[in-house]
């Protein structure tokens, strides 16, 4: 499919799923795409302190009474989030499995982790679909494009992202790939 413009973020369907560059004005264009006034949940997934910087200032960007929660438990955020609001903004997938990845690296072989991750990620996506009547975000960078990494974690890292970011795309009503702060339509619905 090839890429083209955009409609306001806002009426594409849930859920969107909004991919690009480090800093390419994902986080703040995933905003722009939740209704303001509705009870929204931020499951953040950073957990670096060389972020809270970052994290600090899109969180200033988001409307005040929209609630913050911060870790790597993604399902277990998601479930407790849906009684108490109708939008959820998941900021980031590639950080939360970074984060994940590094705790348990050495608990598991590349085939459990695969394993367990591509269930985390089933289970999410099934979560989303049982509550349609939510509205769900997902925003995550893409890093596949680069040279292959040394190091095995790093390679694997980029190669599950890139499969978990295929499972997630089939599943969105809607994909977006963000560009210079410019928002792409690649999945339309």
């Amino acid at each position: 499919m090839s890429l083209g413009p955009c409609p306001p973020l806002v009426e594409l369907p849930s859920p969107l799923l909004i991919l690009g560059a480090a800093y390419s004005g994902k986080s703040e264009l995933a905003i722009q795409a939740l209704k303001a006034e509705a009870d929204t949940t931020v499951i953040g997934t950073a957990g670096l302190l060389e972020l809270e910087g970052r994290i600090g200032k899109l969180k200033s960007l988001r409307p005040d009474h929209w609630q913050h929660r911060e870790g790597h438990t993604l399902n277990e955020y998601l479930t407790q989030s849906l009684p108490e609001s109708k939008q959820v903004l998941v900021d980031s997938i590639n950080q939360w499995l970074a984060n994940v990845l590094l705790e348990s690296w050495n608990k598991y072989d590349l085939q459990q982790q695969d394993a367990r991750l591509n269930l985390e990620i089933r289970s999410f996506c099934d979560t989303m679909h049982k509550h349609g009547d939510h509205r769900f975000v997902i925003v995550s960078s893409e890093i596949g494009a680069g040279v292959t990494p040394p190091q095995e974690l790093s390679r694997f890292f980029r190669q599950l992202l890139g499969r978990l970011h295929q499972v997630i795309a089939a599943e969105s009503a809607a994909v977006v790939q963000v560009v210079a702060g410019i928002p792409l339509l690649i999945k339309k619905p």
